[in-house]
């Protein structure tokens, strides 16, 4: 019975009697996201797009591995050590006096001023992509026909969580099981905002199924 590799970027089923030590191209690394940019602490290539950042192939050849891997940091761990930090600055530092307080605090006859808004140019982009997909009428998730005359065999499908390979126009005929929303991470949470079901685990995360049905997406939007 094939067992499910549990090796990042991997994500393949094997059989464990014909598992090599080349069978598996994985990263042996964590996933970094900083400043909008998404890659593996293994290998140099960072992203913006999260789909591309799922795609992206391992950079370490290894045997298969159906044990799930441990997260790189221990959520039990960093609680109690900032817990300890938070009893020792209480200590040192002490609490301020409501007259302390009362000084530090602007005074209410100062002029008072209206904080700018302002808004990033990709959260304008994301949303002029929210504007154009509301009025397009193909299926949510899905490419035009034209776009999907262009894709070679060998192509993964680029919506969320879905595995499928493009081999033919037989492809287009599938159903596609895809996330609609984007990933949260929050306080060592980890989910997708459409569906909401939340895990600690990495792996678990990649491996949850999508809550949305439509179209193969070949090509990256624009």
């Amino acid at each position: 019975m094939a067992s499910l590799c549990y090796n990042k970027g991997c994500g393949q089923r094997f059989d464990p009697e014909h598992n090599v030590k080349d069978s598996c191209l994985y990263h042996p690394g964590f996933p970094i996201f900083h400043d909008a940019l998404k890659g593996w602490s293994c290998c140099k290539k960072r992203t913006t797009d999260f789909s591309e950042f799922l795609s992206i192939k391992g950079c370490t050849k290894g045997f298969h591995s159906k044990e799930k891997t441990p997260e790189p940091f221990s959520q039990e761990k960093t609680s109690d050590k900032l817990k300890n930090k938070l009893v020792e600055d209480l200590i040192i530092r002490g609490h301020k006096s409501a007259e302390k307080m009362q000084q530090e605090r602007p005074s209410s006859d100062e002029p008072r001023q209206l904080l700018p808004i302002k808004v990033s140019r990709s959260l304008e982009q994301s949303l002029e992509k929210l504007n154009l997909s509301s009025n397009d009428k193909a299926p949510e998730g899905s490419c035009t026909g034209e776009v999907a005359a262009q894709v070679r065999a060998g192509t993964s499908c680029k919506n969320a969580a879905c595995k499928a390979i493009y081999q033919g126009l037989d492809s287009n005929t599938e159903v596609c099981t895809f996330h609609p929303g984007v990933p949260v991470f929050h306080e060592g949470m980890k989910y997708w905002s459409c569906c909401g079901v939340k895990t600690m685990d990495f792996n678990a995360f990649l491996a949850q199924p999508g809550c949305s049905s439509g179209q193969h997406c070949w090509m990256q939007k624009e």
